[in-house]
Formats: C-alpha cells, structure tokens, sequence
C-alpha cells in the first residue's frame, strides 16, 4: 500500500465536501427547516428557533448556518451540544 501526496487528499476531501454539501441541500433535514421558517413567518414571527437531529454531522450545523446567513437570515446561538439555532429574518 502506499501512502497518497497530502495535495492528493486534499482533492479527494474537496470533492467529497461538496458531494456532502448538495446532499445536505437535498435532505428532508433542509426541506423541514424551510417548512419551519415559512410556517413560522406565516404565524406572524419573525424569529424560529429550530432544533436539528442531534445525531447529525456537526459540520451540517456549520453549513446549514452559512446557507441562511448567505440568504440574508440571523443564525444566533448555534450550540452543538444542543443541535439548536436562532433564526432570525
């Protein structure tokens, strides 16, 4: 076996990231976030505070995180230990 060039991997994580990204995007997790965000907006609220799945890869908090605030959403209090966010609009 041999050992692959640091550069090598560093490609394969890259593909792989992405790959994991439009799955998130793809996910009933993402589908049931939007439905909370439009039911509470329905409501009148202008703010949601969304509980992901505990069992969830810690980097889908970080990136479900950079997704709302590149659509113009707050995102206050993501705790990892509680898998929860502040969503604000």
């Amino acid at each position: 076996m041999k050992l692959q060039p640091a550069s090598e991997m560093a490609k394969v994580a890259e593909e792989n990231y992405e790959k994991f990204k439009q799955n998130i995007l793809e996910s009933e997790e993402f589908e049931s976030l939007i439905n909370s965000i439009e039911e509470a907006a329905s409501e009148g609220c202008k703010t949601l505070l969304y509980n992901v799945n505990p069992s969830c890869d810690p980097r889908t908090m970080d990136f479900l995180k950079s997704v709302l605030m590149e659509a113009g959403y707050g995102v206050n209090g993501v705790l990892l230990k509680s898998h929860a966010m502040r969503i604000t609009w």
